[in-house]
């Protein structure tokens, strides 16, 4: 993630992550995952405090006057209180890009327009700006810390034969991976491969998920998220696809390959 490869519309905006939770729940919503704030509740004296104190911070910040908050402001609290649409993240790690090496992100748009927002670590204060609609699936990967392509093609095996660790014998071929070395070349069987990236020392790693509203309001999230892991060799995306029998997919890592996943995962949201 490079600040200056994410489409804006305007200069992000810092808020402290209370003050942002502070104006959601205004909002009659509850913060999002990603901003890490869990459930507060007050009685009403030292609530009325609480929200004195936010005002004053918005004041302070040109983002309040006599008429109330900020029109821009509410519209963007608006959208992040219920969004439409949601891609969302964690990242942890040593990314060669420069990425802080531990944060969280979540680009969405709602009734109030696109936006987007970072937390780094345990930082106390969110970055949100204010995002086009019609780019979130781009300006979400420009986020996504960026890492090299390693060799091979997909790899899947059905999650039994992971769990145990024995190749499956029902004689049906998977997809496999030329493994060189300076001595030979040799066809490795795709557990053997994914055991060997799932024991690799570990670089970085990072959860995707996408979420969006049906017609009556209700939040549908995609029951299991795309995750990938960083290696020496470069990143591999790792997926479960649902079924009779539930199949892991690993994939060698490309920004098309996981656009199309995430694509893919919200239009299976309906």
């Amino acid at each position: 993630m490079r600040i200056g490869d994410v489409i804006t519309l305007d200069r992000p905006v810092t808020f402290t992550a209370y003050t942002l939770c502070n104006l959601i729940r205004r909002r009659g919503a509850e913060p999002h995952k990603v901003i890490g704030e869990t459930a507060a509740f007050y009685v009403p004296e030292d609530q009325r405090k609480l929200d004195e104190q936010v005002n004053a911070g918005l004041q302070q910040a040109g983002l309040m006057g006599p008429r109330g908050i900020d029109r821009d402001l509410l519209a963007l609290i608006d959208s992040i209180s219920r969004p439409h649409l949601e891609y969302y993240g964690w990242f942890d790690g040593q990314f060669e890009d420069g990425s802080p090496a531990n944060f969280s992100a979540l680009v969405g748009s709602g009734n109030g327009g696109g936006f987007g927002l970072v937390r780094v670590g345990r930082q106390p204060t969110v970055a949100v700006t204010r995002q086009r609609p019609e780019l979130l699936l781009e300006t979400f990967l420009d986020i996504v810390p960026t890492a090299r392509t390693p060799p091979g093609q997909a790899l899947l095996v059905d999650r039994k034969e992971f769990e145990t660790g024995r190749a499956n014998d029902s004689g049906e071929q998977r997809s496999s991976i030329m493994v060189g070395d300076r001595s030979r070349n040799h066809q490795a069987s795709p557990l053997k491969e994914i055991q060997r990236i799932m024991q690799a020392p570990r670089i970085g790693n990072g959860t995707l998920y996408v979420a969006a509203r049906t017609a009556s309001g209700a939040r549908r999230r995609i029951p299991k998220p795309i995750n990938f892991v960083d290696i020496d060799e470069g990143r591999w995306l790792m997926e479960e696809r649902p079924g009779r029998e539930s199949i892991l997919v690993y994939t060698p890592w490309s920004r098309q390959a996981v656009s199309e996943r995430l694509r893919q995962a919200q239009s299976a949201l309906g």
